[in-house]
């Protein structure tokens, strides 16, 4: 599989153990080696191993995705393929009863190799974690994306 085939059956299987919370389901897209790294001022991380990277990708979507009412993904810049390494930017607009949508964007890059993802990022810039403070000091309504 070229390495945006990989990824979107990963992100398939990402959207399901959302649903149904069984995380084992992504350990076959990961090596025993693979990272997932956070870069962002306010949750960062690194996760190494299947295990914590599907115990923490839980963890964050407890305490954030999961305390609102609904989430719409769209993708908002094209993958790119430049050797073994993909690279998508995303939006996921969050809505909670009738507070205002906030709107999370991210950028997602997986280096991948013999249909597996050895390396995964999700990179969020300084304005993103502002934004993200402001709009729960405005609404009073918390969350935690943190995944350690």
């Amino acid at each position: 599989m070229n390495p945006a085939e990989v990824f979107l059956a990963y992100a398939a299987d990402f959207e399901k153990s959302f649903a149904d919370d069984d995380w084992t389901r992504l350990e076959r897209h990961f090596t025993a080696e693979t990272t997932y790294r956070v870069e962002s001022s306010r949750f960062g991380c690194e996760l190494a191993g299947p295990a914590a990277i599907g115990a923490g990708m839980k963890k964050s979507l407890d305490g954030f995705d999961r305390v609102f009412d609904s989430r719409e993904i769209a993708v908002t810049e094209a993958p790119r393929i430049e050797d073994d390494v993909l690279r998508v930017g995303w939006t996921v607009t969050y809505t909670k009863g009738d507070l205002p949508p906030f709107a999370l964007r991210g950028i997602s890059t997986a280096r991948i190799a013999d249909d597996r993802i050895l390396e995964l990022v999700d990179a969020f810039d300084e304005a993103m974690g502002e934004e993200m403070d402001r709009w729960q000091d405005e609404t009073g309504f918390r969350f935690d994306p943190s995944y350690t």
